[in-house]
């Protein structure tokens, strides 16, 4: 069974725990070590029962703490080639990134008894790409699509068939428009190299929705430009409209973790909200 558990997602940090039937993965580690051990014990994990990181790209609120976190815990960290250049220019030493692994640039890699496929997307990262992983003693797939400035043609192609889709909805188009950031931000936010908006996010998952969609979790909304109820309501009104009728969808908050998804579309806490610590 493919289970994901959505840590946090927003502009302040990013960080998605995906398990499968013979291993655990990270992807994204926009949080430090202290943050990422206290998100992970408030759903019962422990960071010892992660076998690797993947980064989607090097940006901060993706990346911040994957160099802390993969030299204290022995994690290899995997990423394109470009994202693992990038972070490692800005991470002031060579020898913390060693271990660093570039995503096999033909065909899938093999991590942790997944098989990962990688797809370029535009963003004003130096090769940020989204994920499909296939657990290959289930056959359950989970596409994970985070910072797309637009959807390539060959997006929806990689995201065919997928039981769980994790995908940006980063702003509602009108609050964005209304809001207190400055022009070149919006443009920045709104730009083909920027990120999806409730309506492209929208639209995008319900291409891809079939009938073997188990579950949808949308991520990196905005906390100025957007409103969970909005996100959810644009892409539920999407969905309806391309047949698909099950309730599996799910907004991600920055500060507290998602219920578990799994890919039989159960979600559900393992501990009690109120056991979350603060200071995330």
């Amino acid at each position: 069974m493919l289970r994901i558990t959505v840590l946090g997602s927003g502009s302040r940090g990013n960080a998605i725990l995906i398990d499968g039937t013979d291993g655990a993965v990270l992807i994204d580690a926009g949080f430090g070590p202290r943050s990422l051990v206290r998100r992970l014990q408030s759903v019962g994990r422990r960071p010892e029962e992660i076998s690797a990181l993947l980064l989607t790209h090097e940006h901060t609120d993706h990346a911040s703490g994957a160099v802390a976190a993969c030299a204290r815990w022995g994690w290899p960290l995997y990423g394109s080639g470009g994202t693992i250049d990038a972070l490692g220019s800005g991470s002031g030493t060579d020898v913390s990134l060693r271990d660093a692994r570039a995503f096999a640039a033909q065909g899938p890699t093999l991590i942790s008894g997944f098989l990962i496929e990688t797809s370029s997307v535009p963003h004003d990262a130096r090769d940020c790409c989204a994920l499909v992983l296939t657990d290959i003693r289930s056959g359950a797939r989970a596409g994970v699509a985070m910072d797309v400035g637009r959807v390539p043609d060959t997006l929806p192609v990689a995201f065919e068939r997928l039981d769980l889709m994790v995908v940006e909805s980063n702003h509602d188009e009108q609050m964005l428009a209304r809001g207190p950031y400055p022009w070149s931000l919006k443009q920045r936010i709104s730009g083909g190299l920027g990120h999806l908006s409730n309506g492209a996010a929208a639209a995008f998952v319900s291409a891809c929705a079939h009938r073997g969609l188990r579950g949808v979790l949308l991520t990196h909304l905005s906390e100025t430009n957007n409103l969970p109820s909005l996100a959810i309501e644009r892409t539920r009104a999407a969905l309806r409209r391309a047949g698909w009728t099950r309730d599996a969808l799910l907004a991600a908050s920055q500060q507290l973790p998602l219920p578990p998804m799994t890919s039989t579309g159960e979600a559900a806490w393992l501990v009690r909200a109120s056991q979350l610590s603060l200071g995330f």
